[in-house]
């Protein structure tokens, strides 16, 4: 069960135009997310200037569940999960965001709650991007509106494949599927598998496949006994075998 902590007051941040150096952290973080590639410089340099930059704790809590954030949110670095949980404590990850990520939910979905509880699964960077910014930021960029639609698209199947995969599929299954899943965010597949460059820990891939830590911890040591998967440091490469038997 996390560990309660007191909410980031991100309705205090000052949402009018700020003196930033033009070539500020703000904008570079903007330039290298994929979503906004296609947006002009003078474009980006406008939207800098209006959002905000936050660094925030490990378990800092983003957004509650039914309340409303008037913001985009631009992962800077680290990693924000969005968490559902239940009344005997137990929880799952329903996604998690890391560096570079563009997460526009809050503001595209005007006045509607938040359906789960986002925290920063670690200590992370986050821009805050006024809703009334981006919106109009949005209007001379349909190319990146289409993008992040394509993402929200994505972003749907994956859940759908979560809740169907929690349904349907053992734990191992599951497991397989997370972790190449993961693999593939980081990169194509190479001559020996998928490198995970920042493995999760156990407890982080129990509570994205809705299983107890034991069970994970048991199944990956199997893996990793049938040389499946090497762990390499922080990274883990998963076999070229175990990717091809999970399609």
């Amino acid at each position: 069960m996390a560990i309660a902590t007191a909410p980031v007051d991100f309705d205090a941040y000052d949402r009018s135009p700020k003196p930033t150096p033009l070539d500020g952290p703000a904008l570079e973080a903007l330039k290298a997310c994929t979503e906004l590639r296609s947006a002009s410089l003078d474009a980006l340099r406008s939207l800098s200037r209006q959002s905000t930059l936050r660094p925030v704790g490990r378990g800092a809590t983003v957004g509650t569940q039914g309340a409303r954030l008037d913001a985009a949110i631009l992962v800077v670095r680290g990693r924000v999960r969005s968490v559902c949980r239940a009344p005997n404590g137990r929880e799952i990850s329903v996604e998690v965001f890391r560096t570079g990520d563009l997460i526009a939910d809050f503001a595209l979905a005007g006045d509607v709650p938040l359906g789960n509880d986002w925290e920063a699964a670690e200590s992370s960077t986050l821009l805050m991007i006024p809703r009334d910014a981006l919106l109009a930021f949005l209007r001379g960029a349909p190319d990146v509106l289409m993008a992040l639609a394509a993402g929200l698209c994505t972003r749907l199947e994956r859940s759908k494949q979560l809740a169907t995969g929690i349904a349907l599929s053992g734990v191992q299954e599951r497991v397989v599927s997370r972790l190449v899943a993961l693999g593939r965010q980081d990169g194509p597949i190479q001559a020996e598998g998928l490198l995970i460059r920042n493995r999760p820990t156990q407890q982080e891939l129990a509570n994205q496949i809705g299983a107890c830590r034991e069970t994970v911890s048991r199944t990956v040591s199997e893996l990793v006994r049938q040389g499946l998967l090497t762990p390499r440091g922080r990274s883990l490469l998963v076999s070229k075998r175990l990717v091809e038997g999970s399609a």
